[in-house]
């Protein structure tokens, strides 16, 4: 697919935040052709910044484009993809998927019975750091994977309401580290709980044990005054981290010389740190181009309807940990 797709007449239904930059890319790289939004006045703000028609009803932008991104809340998912499927508009759902697993497993139903593409707006999944180290690990060229360890900390986000901080950060590096891990997720176990907010967790600690043995933790809170988005990898040869914001990854390595064994504490342990090259790539510019090529060839999205459900499996698992305060058994 060239880089930019401008025969796919594309739409954005939802420009808060995050919609307003699906806006921005699509109209660079396809045919962009309206927004909608329940807000008017900054609906139509939006459109006419980018010089694209404003639809007040979201069903009638349905009717003229070939794809959209819904970036609507959490609670609106299900009704917004059902009517685009039955449009036959090919569709990429911002994240999670929806706010339970029934009703994922309907959007899923309705994509496959419309025949129309479902992506899943997991962007961290196409941060160039994260590809990186999917290859590197599935190379065997770290070693063994042992643990995951993520912290993803910010502010208290006023522009979310319906869902928690485990919904809308936690959910990044459980798909993260199911992906790295490659392999399913058997027990989870949360704590956590609402310091600011009054109806949602706003801090979490996540642990997960995957079928292979791997160990995931995930530190999430919507508390800390900087922002932080962090990924260390302990495997049998290294420490890696990951800083997605930065798009960089360093690898720790060391060895111990001269090895009393009479006097440990004269031994001497050298470290290595090799800071490898990463090419910087806008996460979201790669996840809307890998979206209109998949319309384009009918290949699957980097992150399908599927992987969008399973993550939310292992979180809707979380979050009964964390209300029952015990381990939850996925299998």
């Amino acid at each position: 697919m060239d880089k930019n797709s401008s025969s796919i007449k594309t739409g954005v239904i939802g420009t808060g935040s995050m919609g307003i930059n699906h806006v921005r890319l699509y109209s660079e790289i396809s045919n962009l052709v309206g927004v909608s939004d329940v807000n008017e006045e900054h609906g139509r703000k939006v459109a006419k910044n980018f010089g694209v028609k404003y639809f007040r009803d979201y069903g009638e932008l349905l009717s003229h484009v070939d794809a959209v991104s819904i970036a609507v809340p959490t609670s609106f998912h299900l009704a917004v993809a059902k009517d685009a499927c039955r449009a036959g508009v090919n569709i990429l759902v911002e994240k999670p998927l929806a706010s339970s697993v029934k009703e994922a497993e309907l959007i899923i139903q309705e994509s496959i019975k419309a025949n129309v593409i479902l992506a899943v707006g997991h962007v961290e999944r196409h941060n160039p750091v994260v590809r990186y180290a999917k290859t590197a690990i599935d190379r065997g060229e770290w070693g063994d994977v042992i643990t995951l360890s993520s912290r993803r900390v910010s502010n208290f986000p006023y522009r979310i309401h319906d869902v928690g901080v485990l919904l809308d950060l936690s959910i990044h590096d459980i798909d993260i580290t199911n992906y790295l891990a490659n392999s399913k997720v058997n027990d989870v176990f949360a704590v956590g709980g609402n310091l600011k907010s009054e109806r949602h967790e706003d801090h979490v600690n996540l642990v997960m044990k995957h079928s292979s043995g791997v160990i995931s933790i995930c530190e999430t809170n919507w508390l800390t005054p900087m922002k932080i988005r962090k990924l260390g990898i302990t495997t049998s040869h290294y420490f890696i981290e990951l800083d997605y914001n930065k798009q960089s990854i360093i690898t720790f390595k060391s060895s111990i010389k001269d090895l009393e064994k009479t006097n440990l504490y004269k031994a001497k342990v050298e470290f290595k740190e090799n800071i490898i090259p990463i090419t910087k790539e806008e996460p979201l510019l790669i996840e809307l181009r890998d979206f209109l090529n998949c319309i384009e060839t009918g290949k699957k999205p980097v992150v399908s309807g599927e992987e969008g459900l399973e993550v939310l499996k292992i979180s809707e698992a979380a979050l009964k940990s964390l209300k029952r305060g015990k381990v939850i058994n996925l299998v």
